[in-house]
């Protein structure tokens, strides 16, 4: 008869040949013989996490660990059964066993920070990654992982140098490139962004997320050409369904003429993408038939009778628009069909026109004496870039004790309540709640003398519909503001105000507030729309 050591042996055999049933049935007949056989619990625990049976696994691993507690492969194996159960209190109490009884764990530190990471406790992962490059100072991983966590901390030159470490450690590291690549353009080093992407893309040619990031470097950095054709890789990008919500069976339209065919065109991503693309609309039906458009319920009244659309829908997820269309096309596959490049962006402004009667009514709730500003302060929360872009209320009052202004608030959602606690602007006027959708947000800005806002949905109406609207701008901004002018060529009554660094708000408000004394100072409001110059602008339109 041979012993439980001699029968372990033979069960690990077929465990590590990918035989599980073999291996169970080794490990079982062990237990039989042993009950308590921890070493036998712990392989028939991990097998069944292998197969994805985690609540099995937790209690097999559970109970070689009662019988044998000193083993720091059994508490290292169970938190990963506590990550796969999302139970990260138990993973970070089994990782942190694991350690003090093997104080030179590298996989147990690497994953306790991983873990660490997830929770939104950097500082703390940090520690734990610089451990494992302590015990194993190749592992291109840790550094990786630790270049994430300080780009999390907005850090990036330390993020930088890791991932150059991760990438020297594996030149083949492809994720390692591609996010270098993503903080040198967040460090405003677009061109070094720029090659680290092509580098990603060397070593792994179909990379959607690499091409799509390097469309907007390119963009950001006026390199339309090649920009808008990497930008249509945002297709290949499974994760990014507000981006790309259809995908039809009927041909994408090539921007040739469809004269006597329909084409429906959809909007994307969001409503400030929208606001700014429609502007091409009038430039597809020129090419043909019947152009069916698509877009989010909120802008429907504001673009209803835009020049160029037949037949104007809300979005729909479940396609219901396109029966009897001929092709599609995305709205922001437009500016590559028609080859635009910054000195040929259509900007015939303005293209969007308040409702008359609305903004009548507005007329008598925006009545306050003085220079008469609408500002807000954030985006969507839900935006990726949102707590770069967006800052607080506070940043205003500056602003709001000046003289010879009045400042209504055109905020909506969670952050218009700042108004409600900030002392300092309780003699703004805010309409969140009255700005219902984007009707009646064009009808208060039509009675407005400047916009004055982070970048939202709200400089897009304000810039489309040719009104004053200076946009303030973090120091690494979106791709469609370009690099260090102060104008912007999608809107020609358009001010940029950019941070110098990274979070530097106050520079920023303290520029907004010497160009606004000297605004106010004039007894005329600005109404950039009655220069000679403008109108010479729509004249050669």
């Amino acid at each position: 008869m041979i012993s439980i050591t001699q029968a372990l042996k033979i069960a690990d055999r077929y465990h590590r040949s990918g035989n599980i049933q073999q291996a169970q049935a080794h490990y079982r007949r062990i237990l039989q013989v042993e009950p308590g056989q921890p070493e036998a619990l712990h392989a028939l625990g991990i097998m069944a996490f292998q197969l994805k049976k985690y609540e099995d696994a937790n209690s097999l691993i559970g109970k070689a660990i009662e019988n044998k507690p000193n083993v720091p492969q059994f508490h290292y194996n169970l938190g990963l059964v506590f990550i796969a159960l999302k139970r990260q209190e138990k993973a970070i109490q089994a990782f942190q066993e694991a350690i003090r009884i093997k104080p030179d764990y590298a996989d147990a530190y690497y994953n306790f920070g991983l873990v660490l990471k997830k929770r939104q406790q950097f500082e703390e992962a940090v520690q734990n990654f610089k451990q494992v490059m302590k015990i194993t100072p190749d592992d291109a991983d840790a550094y990786y992982n630790l270049g994430n966590t300080y780009e999390a901390l907005d850090r990036y030159e330390p993020a930088a140098k890791n991932y150059q470490l991760a990438i020297k450690k594996n030149g083949t590291f492809v994720g390692a490139f591609n996010n270098l690549a993503l903080v040198l353009k967040k460090m405003g080093r677009i061109d070094e962004a720029i090659s680290y992407f092509r580098e990603a893309l060397r070593l792994q040619p179909g990379l959607a997320e690499a091409h799509w990031n390097l469309s907007l470097a390119l963009l950001i950095n006026g390199q339309f050409e090649e920009g808008w054709k990497e930008h249509e890789w945002r297709f290949m990008k499974g994760k990014r369904s507000t981006i790309y919500p259809h995908r039809f069976g009927m041909p994408l339209w090539d921007g040739s003429s469809f004269a006597g065919k329909r084409l429906f065109v959809h909007s994307e991503q969001g409503f400030g993408d929208t606001l700014q693309f429609i502007r091409y609309l009038p430039m597809v039906k020129r090419l043909g038939g019947t152009l069916v458009f698509e877009a989010f319920g909120p802008l429907l009244e504001t673009i209803s009778g835009f020049p160029g659309i037949d037949k104007l829908v809300e979005i729909s997820p479940d396609r219901r628009h396109v029966e009897n269309c001929d092709y599609y096309v995305p709205l922001m596959s437009l500016p590559m069909l028609f080859a635009t490049d910054i000195p040929t962006i259509p900007s015939n402004i303005p293209y969007i026109f308040a409702d008359p009667e609305k903004a009548s009514q507005w007329k008598n709730r925006i009545n306050k004496k003085g220079y008469k500003i609408g500002i807000a302060w954030a985006g969507k929360p839900e935006h990726e870039n949102d707590g770069n872009r967006s800052c607080e209320l506070a940043q205003f009052l500056p602003l709001a004790g000046m003289p010879g202004i009045a400042m209504y608030g055109l905020q909506k959602g969670g952050a218009a309540r700042q108004a409600e606690t900030l002392d300092g602007m309780r003699r703004m006027i805010n309409f969140d709640c009255e700005l219902k959708d984007f009707s009646e947000t064009a009808a208060a800005i039509e009675n407005l003398d400047l916009i004055i806002s982070v970048d939202t949905a709200l400089v897009h109406l304000a810039g489309a519909m040719g009104k004053p609207v200076w946009t303030l701008l973090p120091y690494a901004p979106d791709w469609r503001w370009l690099l260090e002018r102060e104008d912007s060529p999608w809107y020609p009554t358009m001010r940029l105000f950019r941070q110098p660094a990274h979070g530097d708000w106050g520079a920023v408000f303290g520029e907004v507030k010497d160009e606004l004394e000297k605004l106010v100072a004039t007894t005329t409001p600005y109404h950039p729309w009655a220069c000679s110059n403008f109108a010479r602008l729509n004249e050669e339109q």
